[in-house]
Parts: structure tokens; sequence; C-alpha cells
């Protein structure tokens, strides 16, 4: 009666439970499986400052794996060079399908207010030599709160009103997705930073434009401020603009220069994005 009911129901519970956990062990072994050739490649670049020449550290796990099977059959996975805890260069390493061959391409933006330099394999391959970001503060922005938590809430309420889109060459526009879990979550004491967080707005889970959100902390003639700023980073070369309601609070203009680039190629291995082949 009702009990062999229950019984079968709870039977087929476990067996379903069963098979979507082996279902996301088969996808994050897929997944990390699809990221092997591009982590290789991330340990062949050595990042450093120009002026002290301190080196970046790669942060081996990425910070996704992506797809957009809409655009070239394209896969990568993202990754962030950090020094004393704080993301100065971010990349994404993917591959595309042209006819019926597979291409790889790096894309790098620097995320740091001084000029870097960057060899992949020995080979010099990017030099952005202006500030990668311009920071903003948030008008009429609350206090920065007391946990990670508190803080980590306030800077997903402070993405939000934010929409990006991205226009094609053909000025074709497509509306990218917030995604609300942040990319990359970091802080820096040393460097005033309480807490941050790297957003991103998508086409699928390809990554096009980059919101950064930092709670800082500054001194001021003696006097200490704390308080919250944002900051936008292109993650393509086409028209990325980003707006705030109907107003455009920031964008990148068409760059085709990166369609065909090379590594090291002039003038784009001085530009704070740059997107090229690694293999001549």
């Amino acid at each position: 009666g009702a009990t062999r009911i229950n019984q079968r129901t709870r039977s087929l519970a476990i067996r379903v439970m069963r098979l979507v956990a082996l279902a996301l062990i088969v996808a994050s072994n897929a997944s990390a499986q699809d990221a092997v050739p591009f982590i290789e490649d991330a340990r062949k670049y050595v990042i450093e400052t120009v002026k002290d020449k301190a080196k970046l550290t790669l942060n081996e796990k990425s910070l996704m794996n992506w797809t957009n099977p809409a655009r070239q059959q394209e896969r990568g996975a993202v990754y962030v060079w950090l020094l004393e805890g704080q993301p100065l260069a971010i990349g994404s390493l993917f591959s595309y399908e042209y006819s019926e061959k597979v291409y790889e391409k790096h894309e790098f933006h620097s995320l740091s207010t001084k000029p870097l330099r960057s060899t992949f394999d020995g080979t010099l391959a990017w030099t952005p030599k202006l500030a990668g970001i311009e920071w903003r503060p948030f008008n009429d922005s609350p206090p920065p709160g007391t946990t990670h938590t508190a803080w980590l809430l306030q800077m997903r309420q402070l993405a939000r009103p934010f929409r990006a889109e991205l226009v094609s060459p053909k000025e074709e526009k497509t509306e990218l997705r917030l995604i609300s879990r942040p990319l990359f979550e970091y802080s820096s004491p040393k460097n005033g930073i309480i807490d941050g967080a790297i957003f991103s707005f998508a086409v699928a889970t390809d990554p096009e434009v980059l919101l950064l959100i930092e709670a800082f902390e500054e001194n001021l003639n003696g006097t200490k401020r704390a308080g919250f700023r944002h900051a936008f980073a292109r993650f393509h070369y086409w028209n990325v603009a980003v707006y705030e309601g109907d107003k455009k609070v920031w964008d990148a203009p068409l760059d085709e220069t990166h369609a065909t680039n090379a590594i090291g190629s002039s003038p784009n291995i001085g530009k704070t994005y740059n997107s090229y082949h690694p293999k001549r």
C-alpha cells in the first residue's frame, strides 16, 4: 500500500540524486580537462611591473572556463595575475574554429594604474604603457560593512544598475548578461583594499566587459576615509558600452587591428587591451 509507494518514491529519489551527482562530477572533470591546455600556456607568461620589476603571480585556478557556441565554437579560460593580493592583469586564453581549422588566441587587459611588461615563453608579448583602468567613485554609496559577506552583498547591489552591450562591426547590438557571481574576489590590505570583486558581462558564459568594484580605505591628511569605487575594462575588440539606466557611462571603441594581430606586433603591443595569436 502506501508504505510500498513511499519506499519506491524514496528509492527513485535516491537514484535520481546519484545520477545528478554523477553528472556534476563528469561535467566538473570535463571542465577541468578543457582548461588543461590553457593553464599550460598561462604558466608560460611572465608579467612584471616596469618601474619596480615586481613579478606578478599567476592564480592557477581559472576564474571561468567559458564557451561561446554562437561564435566560431569558441572555448577558453580566464586567469588573473596578482601582486600583493591585488589583480593587475587579466587574460583569456581561448581557441576557435575557422575554415575547419582550430586556432588559438590570447587576450589581456591591464588592471594596473602603472606600466607592465609581459613575455610568453620568452617572446615579448605585451607592454601596456598607460593605466589600464580608471577608478571612479560611487555617488551616495553606503559605507563599507564590517564582514566579507556584507561587502560582497554591497558590491552586488552596486553592480546591478549597470547594463552592457556588445556592438559588432556591422552595428549589430547584443545585450550582455551581468553574471551576479564575481569572477574573482580579493583583498589587499597593504594597498588599502578592504575587499574587491571582478564582475563580468557575458555572451553565454564568455565575458566581454569587466566591472571591478572595491571597498577601500585611505588616509587623507591624517583623516581615514572608506568607500566604494569602480572601474570598467573591455574584453573584446568590438565596440562595448556600459549604461546606467539610459545614460552611457563608459565605452571602448571598435579596434579591428586585433582581429589578425600577432604576438608582439606594433602598435597593439603597447595598448592596455591586447588580443593576439600567440603563434606567428
